[in-house]
């Protein structure tokens, strides 16, 4: 929905609330948050417009009791503009908004942004070659770890109860789905939560290689798990990247706090859309609406937003990998 706060809809709402607040302080404090509502939203009222002006308060402000009234005052506006029409899309807006924490006094120590990301990728890419491997098996598996990264970073699914119950037959199919999408059965989710996940398209373009060298050179079953908790787990232990804003090793599980993180404080993704792909929350009324979209609508929700997000470094080039996959190199 999009809603037009024009000069009568501004004039009757203040005059509401200084009705019931006397004081000098809270009419200024009332009248302050308003204008920057205003001002952030375009005076337009909308699911993106009201994520936007959380996002702008709660990064502004560092002060508990500020955000606090940010909050308190939004919803009430969201919810005299639900008396206001009847317009029961108001309440549903007022559900966006997030009770804002006090923050602890220690610093979140899984904080990271796309930077980390890249950083382990290029580390993977520049692991140097083990005596005791192929060269064959060195390649393809730096593209395998590489893709599990972006796998878990562009969805934000649960290392150790999904990806690694993920078979190669799963991933063929999603890549065969247009648009690309990989379906999680119940019995592959912590939450038992059956539910679709977009693949972006530089996932697609890191797992087709590792589907295409499988069935050049199977190595067992199609059903078989294509990932594994323990060699991820290693590795990331081996090259030792640890997070640019708070110093901790990056971890498997990391990822998952990745995307959250991105959705919520960088692209401003719909609460519904990414507890629905991450399978969190499950109980809600916005991850059960989209329950009932089509996998093509989510898709295109989720590009909307992480589109032009890229966690490759331009130095990490994949045909080089692939080129290298050959027992000659030709």
């Amino acid at each position: 929905m999009k809603f037009k706060i024009d000069d009568r809809t501004e004039e009757e709402y203040i005059f509401f609330r200084f009705t019931n607040n006397k004081t000098k302080d809270g009419q200024r404090r009332i009248e302050k948050i308003f204008k920057d509502l205003l001002e952030v939203t375009g005076r337009e009222i909308s699911r993106d417009s009201i994520l936007k002006f959380q996002n702008w308060y709660m990064t502004k402000y560092s002060h508990h009791e500020t955000r606090k009234k940010y909050y308190t005052n939004t919803r009430n506006f969201l919810e005299w503009l639900y008396k206001k029409t009847g317009d029961y899309r108001f309440r549903e807006l007022k559900e966006l908004l997030v009770t804002p924490k006090r923050p602890s006094k220690k610093i979140n120590s899984i904080l990271l942004r796309e930077d980390d990301v890249r950083n382990v990728v290029s580390a993977i890419y520049k692991l140097p070659i083990n005596p005791h491997d192929s060269k064959m098996r060195h390649y393809y598996s730096k593209i395998k770890f590489i893709a599990f990264v972006l796998l878990a970073s562009y969805t934000g699914q649960r290392p150790e109860s999904t990806l690694v119950k993920l078979t190669l037959n799963d991933i063929r199919e999603a890549l065969e789905r247009d648009p690309p999408m990989l379906w999680i059965p119940e019995e592959k989710d912590k939450e038992s939560f059956p539910h679709w996940v977009p693949l972006h398209p530089v996932v697609v373009e890191w797992l087709k290689p590792v589907i295409e060298f499988y069935d050049i050179h199977p190595q067992g079953p199609s059903d078989n798990r294509l990932f594994h908790k323990y060699p991820v787990y290693k590795l990331l232990k081996k090259i030792n990247v640890k997070a640019i804003h708070t110093g901790i090793p990056i971890r498997p599980s990391h990822f998952r706090k990745f995307f959250e993180q991105m959705c919520n404080n960088v692209l401003m993704v719909h609460p519904g859309l990414r507890d629905y792909i991450m399978a969190h929350n499950t109980g809600s009324l916005d991850v059960q609406s989209y329950d009932g979209k089509l996998p093509s609508e989510i898709y295109y929700q989720y590009m909307e937003k992480w589109g032009k997000v890229n966690l490759v470094p331009p130095e990490v080039k994949l045909e080089e990998l692939i080129h290298n996959l050959s027992p000659t190199g030709d």
